[in-house]
Formats: structure tokens, C-alpha cells, sequence
């Protein structure tokens, strides 16, 4: 288990959960196109075990900024979207898998970098939580609906609640991809050795809250781009 490949997943996955821990959102949309090309089957189970690990550790560490009463309807939307994720999961091709990647990565940085948020109302956190259901289940990459809605708000009550709807959108994934048969021994197995990847990036995220600013966004997202293209060269090629 413990090849190159594993090497290069655990550096994504590292650099990913760092920049999760610092701006709230981020890690698999880092992650996802890397390793989607040489480790398609790991997308999305084995990042949604890594991402589940790092946000109870943001959750927990942003707790006190938590306002739960906030998401709960995008943790109720987001049961369907979930179901219906995972019935796209079981019917897509790798081909189609690593294209969808792409296509995800290049909406969370659409959304990030020129669309308007949303008000953060029980409707639009509504939509915000199915399409996140659906696009977290398939390719592990949830974010950016919620992070639409919720990004311009408070930075730590917006860390605190994404990362506890992230713990809530982890498990229900996780509770899908088993009962689908998608999860299997070895793929659990995998999940499990990147766990202490998740832990040395939330203590390096820790550190680079205070240095997040509009510089730094534009260099990640930069190279978000990049990755996107190498996911989707390698999905038409």
C-alpha cells in the first residue's frame, strides 16, 4: 500500500487539509484531482474517510463559533442529494468520474473567485445542502455550494459551521457507500493509513489562519487549475 502512489495521495491530501483547517473549506478540491488520476478508486470514499477525520478536529476546535441551528436545513437537504450521489456513483464510469472531478474543482473556483454569495436563508442553505449531497457523494467535493452561501459571513462562526456540516455530509456518504458496496476492506484499509496525513495538516492549518488573505487564495486556486487540467487531460486522453 505504501508506494509512490501513496506518497504523492499523502502529500495532496496534507497540503489539502491544511488549507481546510485555515479557510474552511478546500481539502478535496486539492486533493481529488491528484489522485483521481493514477488512484481513480480512492475518489471519493477514501477522501471522504480523511475529510470526515479533519473535521471533527475543526469542529471541535471551532466550537465555540458553532451556531448549529443555522445549517440544519442543509443537513436535512443534503440526506437526498446524498442518496441520490451515490446512485450516480454506482452508474458512472472512471472516465466520467475524473471529468466530474474536474468539472467540480473548476465550479468551487468559479465560485470562490466571481460569483455573489447567497443570503445565508433557510432556502438558499436548502439548495446549497442538495447539490452539496450530491456533489460531495460522487466526487468527494461538497464544498463549494455551502461555501457559496457561507463564505463572506463571520470567518470563525463560518469555519466552525462548515466543518461540523462536513462531519454530518462525511458520515451520511460514508453510511451510503456501505450500504451501496462501494466501500470494501482494502478501501477502508486505505482510509485509515492517511489518518495521521489529517492530523499533521490540521495542526499546519492552525498555523496559517492568521496568514489567509486575497494573495493567497488566487496562488491556491492557481493551482486548484492546474490539477483540474491534469484530471481532465488525463480523463479525455
Amino acid at each position: 500500500m505504501f508506494d509512490l502512489h501513496w506518497v504523492v495521495a499523502a502529500i495532496a491530501l496534507f497540503v489539502g487539509c491544511a488549507i481546510q483547517t485555515a479557510i474552511g473549506f478546500g481539502m478535496a478540491v486539492i486533493a481529488a484531482p491528484v489522485i483521481v488520476i493514477f488512484k481513480p478508486e480512492w475518489v471519493p470514499t477514501t477522501l471522504t474517510m480523511v475529510a470526515l477525520v479533519l473535521s471533527i478536529q475543526n469542529t471541535w476546535n471551532q466550537r465555540s463559533g458553532l451556531a448549529v441551528r443555522l445549517i440544519v436545513p442543509a443537513m436535512i437537504s443534503r440526506l437526498p442529494g446524498t442518496v441520490l450521489g451515490a446512485w450516480i456513483l454506482l452508474i458512472i464510469p472512471v472516465q466520467m468520474l475524473q471529468t466530474l472531478v474536474s468539472v467540480m474543482v473548476f465550479v468551487a473556483i468559479f465560485v470562490t473567485l466571481f460569483a455573489k454569495p447567497f443570503a445565508a436563508t433557510r432556502a438558499n442553505l436548502s439548495v446549497a445542502g442538495f447539490v452539496s449531497g450530491i456533489a460531495g457523494t460522487t466526487t468527494s467535493i461538497g464544498g463549494p455550494p455551502m461555501a457559496l452561501v457561507m463564505q463572506h459571513g463571520d470567518s470563525h462562526t463560518t469555519r466552525a459551521n462548515l466543518s461540523l456540516y462536513f462531519t454530518f455530509s462525511c458520515i451520511t456518504s460514508l453510511i451510503s457507500y456501505q450500504v451501496v458496496g462501494i466501500l470494501d476492506r482494502g478501501l477502508w484499509l486505505a482510509g485509515l493509513s492517511f489518518i495521521p496525513v489529517a492530523y499533521l495538516g490540521f495542526f499546519v492549518g492552525k498555523q496559517l489562519r492568521h496568514w489567509v488573505d486575497d494573495r493567497f487564495r488566487v496562488i491556491l486556486l492557481s493551482l486548484c487549475s492546474l490539477s483540474a487540467f491534469i484530471a481532465l487531460y488525463g480523463a479525455v486522453f
